[in-house]
């Protein structure tokens, strides 16, 4: 069994949030992310891996939203 390392899931969440933003769907994005590793790395994600990527995402999603309300302010 191939593990993904750190860097491995940090590029997943990268895919994971450029989905969102274009589909607005988390479901989406989890399979972007999945897809992703599938076609980059040669790798199925095990569940865990591609839920933390998705986590990774929705932060990263967060952190972007409330520096733009910030910037509004």
């Amino acid at each position: 069994m191939t593990y993904l390392s750190e860097t491995q899931i940090e590029a997943m969440a990268d895919a994971a949030f450029t989905s969102y933003e274009f589909v607005c769907c988390w479901h989406a994005a989890l399979g972007a992310a999945v897809q992703f590793s599938i076609d980059e790395f040669g790798i199925k994600p095990r569940r865990s891996a591609a839920l933390l990527a998705l986590k990774l995402a929705k932060l990263r999603w967060h952190a972007a939203t409330l520096a733009a309300k910030g910037a509004s302010s």
